[in-house]
């Protein structure tokens, strides 16, 4: 039993420094690579091309909420990495304060705190490329292959929330909040 525990929490030490990691090696390629990030006024992408438009949307508590508070909850240092290949950029999104809804309701994000909107634009060569985006704020990275082709092309993410509670109530169903921060990155297909 003891060996059980153990190997236990070995993998979730191994697991967290896994994500510390990729985040500290995507921070340190900021602006570095062959693709291209892009702004809104970009043209049209050439012969060969294709625009990748990666959009997330996430609610954080508002800042100071809480005590003894060490996040960039609701501040603009809250941002997302986003890049393919060797090419990473850190965006900060579009932050508005949302009130209402009770924080007890099932509703992931329902009570007052800081909406973020992230949308970024990536210019690669046509083809498949793992694109990676992360939340250094809250430990997540997502790893996605995706395949590029000549124009436009999406990658809508969305965010699943951690749990209210730590404990399982038998009969009651989980519910996630916000207010807990973001346990991972998933693509919406």
């Amino acid at each position: 039993m003891h060996k059980i525990i153990v190997l236990l929490v070995l993998f979730a030490l191994l697991t967290g420094c896994a994500a510390t990691e990729t985040i500290e090696r995507l921070e340190s390629r900021a602006g570095q690579g062959n693709s291209q990030a892009l702004g809104q006024d970009s043209q049209a992408a050439p012969a060969g091309f294709g625009d990748l438009h990666v959009s997330l949307t996430v609610k954080t508590r508002m800042p100071n909420s809480v005590l003894i508070d060490t996040t960039d909850y609701g501040t603009n240092r809250y941002q997302l990495l986003v890049g393919a290949g060797d090419q990473f950029q850190r965006v900060t999104g579009d932050m508005t304060m949302e009130t209402g809804g009770y924080r007890t309701s099932t509703d992931p994000e329902a009570g007052n705190g800081v909406r973020y909107r992230f949308a970024a634009t990536l210019r690669l060569p046509v083809g498949t490329h793992r694109v990676t985006a992360a939340l250094p704020g809250d430990g997540v990275v997502l790893e996605q292959l995706v395949e590029i082709k000549q124009g436009s092309n999406r990658l809508e993410l969305k965010p699943v929330y951690r749990l209210k509670s730590k404990h399982r109530r038998i009969g009651f169903p989980d519910t996630r909040t916000y207010y807990k921060g973001v346990k991972k990155i998933t693509v919406v297909e």
